[in-house]
């Protein structure tokens, strides 16, 4: 059954990287061009031209190179990036928590993730979708995280629009 989460992320939902101070197009100076990233919820797969290793993966969107969602994606080869852009930000604690999980799994030591978190907050019109649940990211979730699953919180500051830029590695 497709739910209206699914249909608004098919049909209205659009990326805007040139809005982010920290998490939109200055990652494509800040990450190795050689580097084999994953990019969860790549959405349609923009930073995919710039690097010639990255893989992107969507449940809501056919640009993505798998249409499958994260926790339910097991690695076709090793990572070393991994990005984050605003989609492992819906549902629950429980939710996050099994995302959280998966992603400790799938990575290795001195594997770094970039991320851009929403904390809990609406700014897109989201009329007839009752079903996207908002992830009260903050700083101590983060913290928190990095604790419970072995990653050093190396970086964390404001982005545009209320958003938390993170960057996190792998111990």
């Amino acid at each position: 059954m497709t739910s209206s989460k699914d249909i608004y992320f098919r049909n209205n939902w659009k990326p805007n990287y040139d809005k982010f101070k920290y998490s939109g197009w200055q990652l494509l100076d800040k990450i190795d061009k050689d580097a084999h990233i994953l990019d969860i919820g790549c959405g349609y797969n923009l930073l995919k031209p710039h690097f010639s290793n990255l893989y992107g993966i969507d449940p809501h969107n056919s640009s993505a190179d798998c249409e499958i969602a994260f926790e339910d994606y097991i690695p076709h080869k090793n990572f070393d990036v991994f990005l984050a852009l605003g989609s492992l930000n819906f549902g629950t604690k429980k939710v996050l928590d099994k995302q959280i999980k998966h992603l400790y799994d799938i990575t290795k030591k001195d594997d770094i993730v970039y991320w851009r978190q929403n904390p809990g907050l609406s700014d897109h019109p989201w009329q007839g979708v009752e079903d996207i649940v908002f992830f009260p990211w903050s700083e101590q979730c983060n913290i928190d995280y990095c604790k419970q699953y072995n990653f050093e919180l190396k970086e964390m500051k404001q982005d545009t629009g209320n958003r938390l830029y993170s960057e996190w590695i792998r111990k």
